[in-house]
């Protein structure tokens, strides 16, 4: 077999580190996941405990569930994916040790030829009469520097071999240790597979409890979505009056700056249809905002998304669809909603069946935040980032849930896809 040429060899060995690096990454990544989603378990299941000893079995109990199922089973397919990763890192590190060791090896057996070689050539010739047998200064310091560069080459070279397989050897340490935490977890993984399969009986149990009440169930439902339907007809009014009143704020100042009056003649209306239909300073606001996408705290400090956005199935009733503007959000009893930027209290109204709602505008973004029991800010008033609005009411089940939205203008938007991943 032909040795590869230097350049190939550099190649290829970047290729196997760049192939390496990522591995790396993901399994960081999947770390931070795992202890996210473990976090996630336990506060749905305090939540479901602080339910369960309110009220009777409701459709709240069966979505609560539902998540936690879904939790647990990316946190088993997580667990899984980890495994596998950190198994192969170790067999990788276990051929560069064993490869190491080879290496090791075969320079022990050549220094000790030198080693034998040494001995043998000092009965041959004395290495001090070599030296001095030199026909000048400079060929004698050659000669020197020679015979001591024989002497220390091979035992550096094996210092830096044995360094490396030191080094080597505690990676490894490592990655075997990291290795029995995963495995441990793997075994704790018949823990929360058994987890698992008791929460879906328990699940079970309730959907059968609430058998034969569906007429009930969908009277509730739809006197949830009539007090929804209330909420967002008057969410677009108080939106449609701040944007007029932003459009007037506009008006006013070009019309001052070109120094012209409004008014209804064709000249004026010329002119603002050619002039932004915000300010500045409410441009700023909304440019502030949207910069933080994907980046904002959740509204309530613990929780998970009980309810998601858009239209789906209900998961329990048939033939019963779920419109949500933004999302439902359950937590812990007694907790406060926050401001999820700075903003300014646009409303505080109040809607049978939503409860207490604060909306807050962020120049041209709003945000709602309903179903609270009572409110700490006035209209007119700003709140800043994480400031707290209200506290968060429970419900008939038993449940303290909080109805989020976002809106950009009249825009209903997904609120999952803006707030920071838990």
């Amino acid at each position: 077999m032909k040795r590869l040429n230097k350049p190939i060899a550099l190649f290829m060995a970047c290729v196997i580190l760049f192939a390496q690096a990522p591995a790396q990454t993901t399994r960081k990544e999947l770390e931070r996941q795992r202890k996210q989603t473990e976090e996630q378990i336990a506060i749905t299941k305090k939540i479901l405990k602080e339910t369960k000893s309110k009220k009777q079995q409701s459709l709240k109990e069966i979505t609560t569930l539902t998540r936690l199922i879904e939790a647990r089973e990316n946190l088993l397919q997580t667990i899984n994916t980890e495994i596998d990763y950190v198994g192969r890192d170790v067999e990788q590190k276990k051929d560069q040790v064993d490869s190491l060791n080879s290496q090791i090896d075969q320079e022990k057996k050549n220094y000790a030829k030198a080693v034998v070689q040494s001995y043998k050539n000092k009965k041959v010739y004395n290495n001090a009469l070599y030296l001095f047998a030199a026909k000048s200064f400079n060929q004698w310091v050659l000669r020197y520097r020679f015979s001591k560069y024989l002497s220390e080459a091979q035992e550096k070279y094996l210092v830096r071999i044995n360094n490396k397989k030191l080094m080597l050897e505690g990676r490894l340490k490592e990655l075997i240790g990291l290795k029995q935490s995963k495995e441990i977890l793997a075994k704790n993984k018949e823990m929360e597979v058994r987890e698992l399969e008791s929460d879906k009986k328990a699940k079970n149990k309730v959907v059968i409890a609430l058998t034969g009440k569906e007429a009930e169930l969908k009277t509730k439902l739809e006197k949830q979505k009539k007090a929804k339907e209330n909420l967002n007809a008057q969410i677009n009014a108080i939106i449609a009056k701040e944007m007029q009143k932003a459009r007037d704020q506009q008006a006013k100042k070009v019309a001052k700056t070109s120094g012209q009056k409004t008014g209804t003649d064709n000249k004026t209306n010329k002119t603002e249809s050619k002039t932004p239909t915000v300010t500045p300073e409410v441009k700023l606001l909304s440019d502030n905002f949207a910069a933080n996408k994907g980046k904002l705290p959740w509204p309530v400090e613990k929780g998970f998304i009980s309810e998601r956005f858009g239209t789906h199935a209900h998961e329990k009733l048939d033939q019963v669809t779920i419109q949500n503007n933004g999302v439902d959000i359950q937590t812990n009893a007694g907790s406060t909603a926050r401001c999820i930027h700075k903003g300014t209290v646009t409303a505080v109204i109040y809607i049978p069946g939503m409860g207490n709602a604060v909306i807050v505008n962020h120049g041209e973004y709003f945000t709602v935040y309903s179903k609270l029991k009572d409110v700490t800010v006035s209209q007119g008033q700003t709140v800043n980032l994480k400031q707290t609005i209200g506290t968060v009411a429970e419900d008939e089940d038993g449940s303290t849930e909080i109805h989020f939205e976002l809106w950009y203008n009249q825009d209903k938007q997904n609120p999952e896809s803006w707030l920071a991943r838990k």
